[in-house]
């Protein structure tokens, strides 16, 4: 009896340390919050513009275009980690960070100019690969 104790609990205790190392969402390296958080942005954006019209010829505000670039920026390159400012007046966005490989870093350019307001984009961006 004194030998079965141990052992049970020793098994209890391994199990439940395996059951806490495993990550069900170790597919999904932000769990989904990041896409959650992109939509949750999109629809905020929707009921405000919604809300209230722009003024014809008014230019957009910058923080909706760097959402805009860095939400785009992120769907496309997974593991990245990018900030993006943007100045609406030059139509130029500038994006730090770092990627993970050459391939990325040169999609960045082609995929923040793909935003609406954006003309120019000054790549700041460092590779670190893992």
């Amino acid at each position: 009896m004194k030998k079965i104790i141990p052992l049970i609990l020793g098994s209890l205790l391994f199990l439940g340390a395996n059951a806490c190392s495993q990550n069900p969402e170790a597919s999904d390296t932000d769990g989904g919050v990041r896409s959650d958080q992109r939509e949750s942005d999109a629809r905020a954006r929707e009921q405000r513009d919604s809300l209230t019209t722009m003024v014809e010829g008014e230019q957009p505000l910058s923080g909706d275009l760097a959402v805009d670039v860095r939400n785009l920026l992120e769907s496309n390159l997974p593991d990245s980690r990018l900030a993006v400012n943007v100045d609406v007046e030059a139509k130029t966005a500038t994006v730090t960070g770092t990627v993970k490989s050459q391939e990325q870093f040169d999609r960045i350019q082609p995929l923040a100019m793909e935003v609406e307001g954006i003309e120019l984009v000054n790549n700041n961006t460092e590779i670190k690969p893992d």
